[in-house]
């Protein structure tokens, strides 16, 4: 599954993600980052967009099977 540790996100960027640390805290707990791929490509779709990648974003965005997820980019931004 792609996440956006593939595209090499900054500690700046992970911080909209709860930051490095929280990545560090599941890592230890053996826990997953991500449960399906709806749930990697909105945080690929989150993070394309706050790189001004709209394009790629909608890319991500469009793949969410779930599209009730979608109803969260409000609250998002």
């Amino acid at each position: 599954m792609e996440t956006i540790f593939d595209h090499n996100p900054t500690d700046e960027e992970l911080k909209r993600f709860g930051g490095k640390e929280s990545f560090e805290w599941l890592d230890k707990k053996g826990l997953p980052y991500f449960t399906c791929e709806d749930d990697a490509n909105y945080h690929l779709g989150i993070l394309f967009s706050m790189r001004k990648d709209f394009k790629k974003a909608e890319e991500y965005f469009s793949k969410i099977e779930n599209k009730s997820m979608l109803d969260l980019l409000i609250q998002d931004f």
